[in-house]
């Protein structure tokens, strides 16, 4: 019998990027189901509602959305970060537009994770917060008082100064917030409080922002009230010689794994990805099981640390290659362009405009300052999610390292390579472990033929192949 590869309707959604439709056509369900997540930065609960449809199509099977309770006002993205209470209001939509957006998603077989920031409140002085809660930095009516908050007094401003130093980086202020004492029983009645109202509206679980600063036994105490399967992902910045480590809060959840974001940006912006073939790559990282991977978040792709929308090649082929991978459960990232670190999205006096991603199907070299990505909607990407879900748990054999190329197959099922390089061409002639025939490359919708399962080929500068053996329908 004749062993079928990628159909051809897919090469022709590849190929014809004129065409105004975009939403992906239903796939059959794959032999084995990866979680793919994406973060949809700072997008309107209206706005995420009307994606969840293309998303669950795409097939992606979890949203995390930016926090939803009422935050202080102004127009950086980072005022979402600091609560002045527990009601669900804020600059992305109110209570009843949230709940809407999570029921919609959830029909949708699309799962949404609420970014949950517990850690602190804000570090304004005094204020009015969005939905018109009037409070202090150590004030918030009807939740806390001073007391309610530590006192570090290590620095002379409380605030975390050395890294190095437990006490200061789990006891002293983040940037000024004021810092959530988490042993004290009302603290910890409010925040569960609050997750379980989330919970209650049908979130599937939490990003724990700032996990890091608060001390891991005592956040597992109130993550152990919460309900029986309830998802829970923290962010523990991974540092060099700290004493506080994402391995410290796996009894407790899954953690982002910063560093394989920071390897991902050296591969491909420093042109040096050899080193992705090492057999110790993932020795210092935390298990694969318990990780979600990423290429970039909503702080990384700011400070520099990790490849971002103006990197726009480079960040459309280190996507491509961690959905090709099979360490942790991926997680894209969909943003808007910023002029500076602290721009939010654009707002009219209606607020954040909905967001409209139709026609996007491939990155652009430029974007201009407030448009909206749409990373999540590049046709690579999704085809990269079908590589995924297709090669299921397949082993990763046959590594091929050569100067800026690194390639490696899904046994038998798929072969992914890519040459990092910005201006030099690269040939290969590599076992794919492929049955012969003619594939499709996920990438950019070209050819090509394996031969005695040998690929014998020429990559252009940044480039990638990602083939892929189609599954027999029953």
């Amino acid at each position: 019998m004749r062993l079928r590869v990628l159909a051809s309707a897919l090469a022709s959604a590849l190929l014809l990027t004129s065409c105004s439709a975009t939403e992906p056509e239903p796939q059959p369900e794959p032999r084995y189901e990866s979680l793919v997540g994406v973060q949809l930065f700072m997008w309107p609960w209206e706005s995420v509602e009307r994606e969840c449809s293309f998303l669950a199509k795409a097939g992606v099977d979890w949203v995390l959305v930016s926090p939803p309770q009422e935050h202080i006002t102004g127009a950086a993205w980072w005022t979402v970060y600091q609560p002045v209470s527990y009601q669900i209001e804020s600059r992305l939509g109110t209570r009843a537009e949230f709940s809407t957006m999570v029921q919609t998603c959830t029909d949708f077989g699309v799962e949404i994770i609420a970014d949950a920031v517990i850690n602190h409140m804000t570090a304004q002085s005094s204020g009015t917060g969005y939905a018109g809660t009037e409070f202090t930095k150590y004030e918030y009516p009807g939740l806390y008082t001073r007391e309610d908050f530590h006192n570090c007094n290590l620095t002379p401003n409380d605030s975390i100064e050395n890294y190095k130093n437990l006490a200061q980086v789990q006891t002293c202020e983040l940037l000024g917030l004021s810092d959530l004492d988490q042993t004290r029983q009302n603290v910890q009645q409010n925040i569960l409080g609050y997750l379980n109202d989330l919970l209650s509206l049908g979130v599937a679980g939490f990003r724990i922002d700032a996990a890091k600063h608060m001390y891991a036994p005592d956040l597992k105490v109130i993550i152990d009230q919460l309900p029986e399967g309830t998802r829970i992902i923290h962010e523990v910045i991974r540092g060099g010689g700290e004493p506080v480590q994402p391995e410290q809060y796996l009894d407790s959840g899954e953690v982002w794994e910063f560093d394989y974001a920071r390897n991902m940006r050296s591969y491909f912006k420093g042109e040096v990805i050899p080193p992705a073939a090492s057999a110790i790559r993932f020795r210092d990282f935390t298990p694969s099981s318990q990780t979600v991977a990423f290429v970039s978040n909503h702080d990384t792709e700011r400070n520099g640390e990790t490849l971002s929308y103006k990197d726009s090649r480079y960040f459309e082929l280190a996507t491509a290659m961690m959905l090709a991978e099979d360490y942790g459960q991926p997680m894209l990232y969909s943003s808007y362009a910023f002029p500076a670190r602290d721009s939010g999205p654009y707002e009219t006096v209606k607020g954040i405009q909905p967001i409209d991603c139709a026609g996007v199907t491939a990155p652009k070299a430029e974007y201009k300052n407030y448009e909206w990505i749409c990373q999540h909607r590049w046709q690579s990407t999704i085809n990269m999610i079908r590589f995924r879900d297709v090669v299921g748990n397949a082993a990763v054999v046959e590594k091929y390292r050569e100067r800026g190329v690194y390639g490696f197959a899904r046994e038998g099922i798929g072969y992914f390579i890519t040459n990092v390089f910005d201006t030099q061409e690269m040939s290969v002639s590599i076992q794919t472990t492929l049955p012969d025939g003619e594939y499709v490359n996920l990438i950019d919708g070209e050819s090509h033929v394996i031969s005695d399962g040998i690929l014998s080929t020429t990559l252009p500068p940044m480039s990638a192949i990602a083939l892929l053996v189609e599954p027999q329908e029953n």
